[in-house]
């Protein structure tokens, strides 16, 4: 029976509904990165305008990126009943949601780098204007 119980709704019906939804939510978090990271690409302005009350939105992307790839996996897995060949037939999938969380991180190491960075250019000034201030 290749049906969900209690949707009702086929499972390769649903596989498409979460694939879209992915692939929509990366197109989002694409362009919203252009608006977001410019120097990421090697911009040096954003080439779009969008209000920054979405950034805090935009933030919650991967995160539910991360929950759907989960949640499509596990209906390929009802539908395929087999870990073996689930592994064998949707291992770029897999993997994709394995390396997600790891590259959050590095998003909140470089965070992170550049807070440290301000911090130190801030003390790097405050000696400044400290010797500035004993002449």
């Amino acid at each position: 029976m290749n049906y969900m119980y209690t949707w009702g709704i086929n499972i390769n019906t649903m596989h498409r509904i979460l694939l879209y939804s992915i692939l929509a939510l990366l197109i989002v978090y694409f362009i919203g990165s252009l608006e977001l990271m410019p120097e990421t690409y090697g911009l040096n302005n954003p080439l779009l305008d969008i209000p920054i009350l979405l950034e805090v939105y935009w933030d919650y992307i991967p995160w539910a990126i991360l929950a759907l790839s989960v949640l499509d996996i596990s209906f390929k897995y009802k539908g395929i009943k087999s870990l073996r060949l689930l592994l064998k037939n949707n291992f770029p999938d897999i993997l994709m949601t394995a390396f997600l969380p790891l590259l959050l991180i590095f998003k909140i190491v470089k965070i992170s780098y550049k807070i440290y960075k301000v911090m130190k250019a801030t003390k790097s000034w405050a000696k400044f204007a400290h010797l500035y201030q004993e002449d």
